[in-house]
Order: structure tokens, then C-alpha cells, then sequence
């Protein structure tokens, strides 16, 4: 775009000091999370970006259930993928319900 950058059409919010999200790969039964991570954004469109260690194994395109704070869990897709460094990544999620 002519090198100038692209405006969001929306604000994006601080989550609350330390909120963290728990990670359930199985999309049926019982909720049980297998890893945690960090809340770094939230976005009014339904979706946040969190912080977590890559060995979480999700990639673009994964579906999961993730239960943010004290919410129920909510089927989540992973939208993009941002490596931070070797063990590092930060992740954008939509809600998909």
C-alpha cells in the first residue's frame, strides 16, 4: 500500500495484570486444560493474542477450546502466528463462538 501502514478499524484493549488463558486441544467432554498462557491483547471482534511456549503445538488454522479467566470455554481458532524466538511464540485467536 504505497508504504504507508494499514489503520485498524478498531481498538484493541490491555487484558487485566496477569490473565492468562488455559488450552484444551480436544474439542469434546470435559474441559481439560493442558497448557496455559498470557493474554497480551484483546480485541473487541472477539479474539485476543496470547504469549506461549511453541511446544503448545498449535499452528495457523488449529482449533481448539480455550477458557480466558474466569469465562466458560469457547471453541478458539488460531489465526496467525508470530515466532518471538526459539521458544516463543505469540498467537492471534478468534472466538468461534
Amino acid at each position: 500500500m504505497s508504504g504507508q501502514a494499514v489503520r485498524r478499524r478498531y481498538i484493541r484493549a490491555a487484558p487485566d495484570d496477569n490473565e492468562y488463558v488455559q488450552i484444551d486441544h480436544k474439542l469434546e467432554g470435559d474441559f481439560t486444560f493442558s497448557y496455559a498462557a498470557l493474554v497480551v491483547e484483546e480485541s473487541p471482534l472477539g479474539g485476543c493474542s496470547i504469549v506461549c511456549l511453541d511446544s503448545v503445538g498449535l499452528e495457523k488454522g488449529s482449533v481448539c477450546r480455550m477458557k480466558v479467566g474466569h469465562m466458560a470455554p469457547l471453541r478458539s481458532e488460531i489465526v496467525w502466528v508470530k515466532v518471538l524466538d526459539e521458544h516463543v511464540v505469540r498467537l492471534g485467536v478468534k472466538f468461534l463462538e
